[in-house]
C-alpha cells in the first residue's frame, strides 16, 4: 500500500485575496510560495504553512457563508516555542483580531481566532507529554483499530 509524505496544500475558498495575504503574511509572518491564476482567470496564490505544507486560496465570488465547499471547524498550526506562542497571541491582538482566551490542555495550550474569510484558526503549542491513549474512543467505529498506525 501506498504512504502518504505530508499534506501539500490544503484548498480554501476567499472573496478578498488582498486581505487573505495582508493577514496570512503580514500578520502571521507566512510567506507566499506560489501565484497563479487558474483556467478560468481566478487568482490561486500558495502559502507556506510550515512543515512543507501550504494553504491553496482560491479568489471566488461565490457566497462562502452558503457554500457547502467551505465548511471545515478549524486548522491547528502549531508552535515550537513558549515565546512564539505569547508572540503570536500579541501580535494577533496588536492587529485587531478577535481571539479567544488561551485554553490550558493536558498536553499544552491553545487559542483560537478567525481569518478575513471565517476561516478558524488554531495556534497551539506541546508543552507536556501527550499521554492520552490513542485509542481513547471507548465506542470506536469498527475500523478505526484497523487503521491506526
Amino acid at each position: 500500500m501506498f504512504k502518504t509524505t505530508n499534506i501539500d496544500h490544503v484548498a480554501v475558498n476567499t472573496n478578498d485575496m488582498e486581505a487573505t495575504v495582508q493577514f496570512y503574511c503580514c500578520i502571521l509572518g507566512m510567506k507566499i510560495a506560489r501565484t497563479m491564476r487558474t483556467p478560468s482567470g481566478g487568482r490561486h496564490y500558495n502559502v507556506e504553512i510550515g512543515g512543507g505544507n501550504a494553504f491553496a486560496f482560491f479568489e471566488t465570488d461565490a457566497d462562502l457563508t452558503t457554500t457547502s465547499n467551505q465548511y471545515l471547524n478549524h486548522f491547528a498550526i502549531p508552535v515550537a516555542t513558549e515565546a512564539e506562542f505569547d508572540e503570536a497571541l500579541q501580535l494577533l491582538k496588536d492587529n485587531g483580531v478577535e481571539v479567544t482566551d488561551v485554553i490550558e490542555r493536558h498536553w499544552g495550550k491553545t487559542f483560537y481566532f478567525s481569518d478575513p474569510n471565517g476561516i478558524r484558526l488554531q495556534i497551539e503549542i506541546q508543552t507536556k507529554e501527550d499521554e492520552r491513549d490513542p485509542m481513547g474512543d471507548p465506542d470506536p467505529v469498527p475500523s478505526a483499530a484497523k487503521f491506526m498506525k
